[in-house]
């Protein structure tokens, strides 16, 4: 799908996976609002809130529509994914690709997983 970012390799075992993608100069949503290099420490990158800035609406749009195609198309094959934040949004030029496709298959709990179990009523 053109909005999924590509694996360069993928190995798993029975106590352990490896994912590897090639390196994004432009970094990902969570860069673009922060104002962020990707390569720069976490602390850095993402604890002034000074630096945040606003998406331009059409920036919104695209990145909301694409990023809605490709939940649809994953929904519509029964593929689960839990993990949608800015930071798993690559950004390629004009275009976003969601990351980490591969963690529900791996098992690992939902992003927002923490947030759903604090409800009774959801299941």
């Amino acid at each position: 799908h053109p909005y999924i970012y590509k694996i360069t390799f993928a190995t798993a075992n029975e106590s352990s996976a490896l994912v590897i993608r090639p390196f994004s100069e432009k970094g990902t949503l969570k860069d673009l609002i922060y104002k962020a290099k990707p390569k720069d420490p976490f602390l850095k990158k993402y604890c002034n809130p000074k630096k945040i800035q606003g998406l331009e609406l059409q920036q919104i749009k695209t990145y909301g529509r694409q990023i809605l195609e490709v939940l649809k198309f994953l929904h519509e094959k029964g593929f689960p994914y839990g993990h949608l934040h800015s930071a798993n949004v690559m950004l390629e030029g004009d275009t976003c690709k969601l990351l980490d496709l591969e963690n529900s298959l791996l098992g690992l709990p939902s992003f927002y997983r923490s947030y759903f179990s604090q409800f009774r009523k959801i299941n």
